[in-house]
């Protein structure tokens, strides 16, 4: 199960119980008044105070960036997490677990089919089309973009729907060396869903994983979605997030000309990321591995240290009892994002940038992808 109170090292001490509802609100503060996102440079902020609904909705991770230099980060970290070679073929059993969020906030209600997304904003695909190759990932619409009338599944699930196409065929030629790598899939199926024009408005993470048959995991990410490999219950290797700000990840966007325009007269800018800006990462996997491909739902609530102390209570269970697993574990993660007592990420995260303690779960989509190496 997962670690109680006190657990993490980097846990913050808990005192008095604010909720969810605080947790929010510092994070409306801190957003606003740190300069570090730019929701609406003409919102009125005492209104935002007086109504509880609006500091929901604009705790939703945001498309806006004061970042005047562009986006930097380092683009390929090759080999410098692979550890022990270790010959294939190897083979990969996947399972996927996801669920919503509620979508009882008014602003849903015009917007059937995030309402209908069995994902939520997020979204995922598995590719196989034998056991020894496989490509997986998710992506995670920005949900700040509902608070404006957009569906915010839209581009998540086009993006995915476009990544399943693009590796599908890869996947079919699979006795040949890929000619994309994960990070060029991204670049592929962004330009054909740009080109196709089916989403108006909208911007999403993503991360893809290629697992071949010598066991070489290949990652490509753009955003706060996360891969993670854990070795007998340990964990050896993670990608890194990419933001701009406090709640603001790298995202691939499509924005209609009038309103980059209309953003630049108000003197916003928005985050316009494009696949290049995406890290590409490579690991050695070996045989028993467990990895795992999450959207911030999971990883926003819950630290590494949970995730080790699950799979080591549930080892015995990866083999034969994967998909179930996989279920519980969400199953729990959605608990947690729940209980406002919770000290989740999210809540250490705001108490490390306001000074105060905070607790509370985290609210959100949740979705992973499980992979075992056999």
């Amino acid at each position: 199960m997962f670690a109680n109170v006190g657990f993490r090292t980097l846990r913050a001490s808990r005192g008095p119980i604010y909720g969810m509802f605080f947790v929010l609100f510092i994070g409306v503060l801190i957003a606003k008044f740190a300069g570090h996102i730019l929701i609406d440079s003409e919102a009125n902020f005492s209104h935002i105070i007086g109504s509880c609904s609006q500091i929901i909705s604009f705790s939703k991770r945001t498309f806006y960036s004061s970042a005047k230099n562009g986006y930097q980060s380092n683009n390929n970290h090759g080999d410098a997490y692979s550890s022990g070679g270790q010959t294939g073929p190897f083979t990969y059993k996947t399972a996927v677990a996801f669920q919503p969020k509620d979508r009882d906030d008014q602003i849903y209600q015009k917007l059937k089919d995030s309402i209908r997304s069995p994902t939520g904003e997020d979204n995922y695909f598995v590719t196989s089309n034998n056991v020894h190759d496989i490509f997986a990932g998710v992506a995670d619409g920005v949900g700040g973009w509902a608070e404006h009338g957009y569906d915010s599944s839209a581009i998540s699930r086009e993006l995915c729907k476009k990544m399943d196409e693009i590796s599908t065929t890869l996947a079919e030629n699979s006795s040949k060396e890929p000619l994309l790598t994960p990070k060029k899939i991204i670049g592929a199926a962004y330009a054909k869903m740009r080109d196709e024009k089916v989403v108006k408005v909208g911007g999403t993470t993503a991360i893809v994983a290629h697992f071949p048959p010598n066991g070489k995991l290949h990652v490509a990410n753009l955003g706060d979605s996360w891969c993670g490999v854990f070795r007998d219950s340990k964990l050896v290797f993670q990608t890194q997030f990419q933001t701009v700000g406090f709640n603001a990840p790298y995202q691939l966007s499509i924005i209609p000309e009038e309103m980059l325009k209309e953003a630049e007269r108000r003197g916003s800018k928005y985050i316009l990321n494009t696949p290049t800006d995406a890290d590409e990462y490579s690991f050695q996997l070996k045989k028993n591995d467990i990895v795992m491909l999450a959207t911030d739902g999971v990883t926003d609530n819950i630290a590494a240290d949970d995730i080790e102390l699950f799979l080591k209570d549930n080892s015995a269970r990866t083999k034969d009892e994967l998909q179930l697993l996989s279920q519980e574990f969400v199953k729990n993660v959605v608990s947690l994002s729940k209980d406002p007592n919770y000290p989740s990420v999210f809540a250490q995260e705001i108490s490390k940038l306001s000074g105060k303690n905070y607790s509370g779960g985290k609210e959100d989509d949740i979705t992973m992808v499980i992979v075992r190496v056999d």
